[in-house]
């Protein structure tokens, strides 16, 4: 696997030149307009995401949505995507016009509807085919122009799965989480694994975004992201979850009642393997943090030595999709002590309270596996 220091440079040469993709200390300011990170999966019934969609999309006169499916796979049947995705919509507005833009409309067309359009909504997919039709190699197009126009005059632009992931100047294309930490190494010829990034849609200035976040336990691979691109700030969505970005003052809103993550790697250290002082912070249902700011200038709190908390995967009453939630959510709360767990592809996150409502994590290769009843573990309250 290519080494970390050959990856950095790789990263920060790519911010550096690509087109739209520019170094941490110089990223743009954030225009007007909106934009909405769904993490995934969302279902018809998640009535806080519908809403803000549809208020966003309504702000300054009547909505009108586009639906655009550019993610989805050659092949795949894109009426079950878009005929899913109108119907929710409509239930919640019945009579808001919804138009289409598929992977085989023109551009004039297309570029017609996003001129008329309140908001778009990005479905799920590939975050590549996004950028490849519409932004490739870091280029604008005349698309490209269409949405920033839309953005321009206060509207929404929403992406769900791929639509989340494709939002920032850099993107996360695949890799996971041991190998991009480094703990395990890429898999066969085509390095199967192996963190990748690219441009992306360049609608957020501020953050790389990451989807399926709680579900596939993608804190590793985020961080590994931000070191090797040079951004500062992670933001990961999960499924049925939503984030909102206020791009005119550089803010990200917790819409959904099912909690999101922003990670901050302005104090990242490296020692050996492991990567130190990473802040986080749980983005709440209505919680509101600044993207310009990030999450904390104070030096980052010491791991204190006791308690001890070690998560596991599948314990009982547990839902295992949860458990780096649960990390995050017992290491934000003040005294809880440190919090950690031992991911079996080979990796680890330790964490502990910041002592501001958010958290200082380790993220790094595993050490060798011990013996689970051995372990000195304190059980969530509830279990």
């Amino acid at each position: 696997m290519m080494n970390h220091g050959l990856l950095l440079a790789l990263g920060l040469v790519l911010a550096a030149f690509l087109p739209g993709c520019a170094p941490m200390t110089a990223a743009r300011s954030g225009g007007g307009g909106h934009l909405l990170i769904i993490g995934g999966g969302l279902d018809d019934d998640i009535r806080p995401v519908y809403e803000r969609l549809l208020k966003l999309a309504s702000a300054h006169g009547p909505p009108r949505l586009v639906i655009a499916t550019a993610a989805t796979e050659p092949g795949y049947d894109e009426r079950s995507e878009l005929t899913g995705k109108t119907e929710a919509l409509r239930a919640w507005a019945p009579s808001m016009p919804v138009e289409i833009i598929r992977r085989g409309t023109s551009t004039a067309d297309a570029v017609a509807a996003m001129d008329r359009a309140t908001g778009i909504l990005f479905t799920g997919g590939s975050q590549a085919r996004i950028t490849g039709r519409y932004r490739p190699a870091g280029r604008d197009t005349a698309e490209l122009l269409a949405m920033r126009r839309l953005l321009d005059r206060g509207g929404v632009i929403a992406g769900c799965s791929a639509g989340d992931a494709m939002m920032g100047e850099f993107m996360l294309l695949g890799g996971d989480n041991a190998r991009a930490l480094g703990a395990a190494p890429a898999q066969g010829r085509e390095r199967t694994g192996e963190l990748r990034i690219g441009p992306g849609m360049a609608f957020l200035p501020w953050a790389i975004t990451d989807s399926h976040f709680f579900e596939r336990n993608r804190a590793g691979r985020l961080v590994a992201a931000l070191e090797t691109s040079g951004r500062r700030l992670g933001i990961g969505v999960g499924e049925d979850a939503a984030v909102e970005v206020d791009l005119a003052r550089g803010e990200v809103i917790g819409v959904s009642v099912s909690d999101s993550l922003i990670i901050d790697a302005a104090s990242l250290e490296r020692d050996g393997p492991m990567r130190r002082n990473l802040r986080a912070r749980l983005i709440r249902q209505g919680d509101r943090i600044s993207l310009r700011r990030g999450l904390s200038a104070k030096p980052p709190a010491p791991q204190p030595a006791s308690p001890r908390h070690v998560v596991h995967l599948a314990s009982p009453s547990q839902n295992r999709q949860l458990a780096l939630w649960r990390l995050f959510m017992g290491a934000s709360r003040p005294g809880s002590g440190v919090w950690e767990i031992n991911f079996d592809e080979g990796w680890r996150l330790v964490a502990w309270p910041d002592g501001d409502g958010g958290v200082i994590f380790d993220a790094g290769p595993a050490p060798a596996p011990q013996d689970p009843l051995r372990r000195n573990v304190i059980p969530w309250p509830g279990d």
